[in-house]
């Protein structure tokens, strides 16, 4: 029953952007993002947060005239300021969006990130990063006109990003960071 289920889900989610694609918009993202590794095992002159950048593409499929789903593919630096803490991210962010108006709208959806560069490992803390990032993922948009849009968002990592292997037990960490990013919708 459960193999069964899994492909009879993929193939009723398909159908359902593929009918839709007609009304689908299409668009792109770049921002900026204040991030940090939220843990309690990072010292302290290691916790300033990490300014990075955030560029991506999304697609928006409407379910009701004020409900849509939109999926992004991005890349994301993250991280923390310190150089043996910084970890890149190709993510994918799947948003149900809820649209009060026209012009304002919130965001809520899960994330999950692929871990494509670290910095080589010459800080005080020895640490590597585990290949997946899970987060919650909530926000704010805005449409400033037809096609311009801006969006304020929020990201809690929910896994350990840090690979203990090589190092004291019990070192955990997740990510967490505020972007803002401005984007086009074609």
């Amino acid at each position: 029953m459960k193999k069964k289920l899994l492909p009879t889900s993929l193939l009723l989610v398909f159908t359902f952007f593929f009918t839709q694609a007609q009304e689908a918009s299409y668009g792109v993202r770049l921002g900026a993002n204040l991030s940090t590794i939220s843990s309690d095992d990072i010292p302290e002159n290691l916790e300033d947060s990490r300014f990075g950048i955030v560029v991506g593409f999304l697609a928006e499929f409407p379910i009701t005239e004020k409900i849509s789903m939109q999926p992004e593919f991005q890349y994301s630096a993250q991280g923390n300021d310190d150089e043996s803490l910084r970890v890149d991210y190709l993510q994918l962010p799947v948003l149900l969006k809820y649209n009060f108006t026209d012009k304002f709208n919130i965001h809520l959806g899960p994330q999950v990130g692929l871990k494509i560069w670290e910095w080589e490992q010459n800080g005080i803390i020895e640490a590597d990063f585990n290949t997946f990032d899970f987060s919650v993922v909530a926000g704010l948009g805005v449409s400033l006109t037809e096609n311009f849009f801006a969006d304020l968002r929020y990201g809690f990592g929910l896994s350990n990003i840090v690979d203990d292997k090589d190092i004291p037990e019990g070192f955990e960490g997740n990510n967490r960071n505020i972007q803002l990013s401005f984007g086009y919708k074609l």
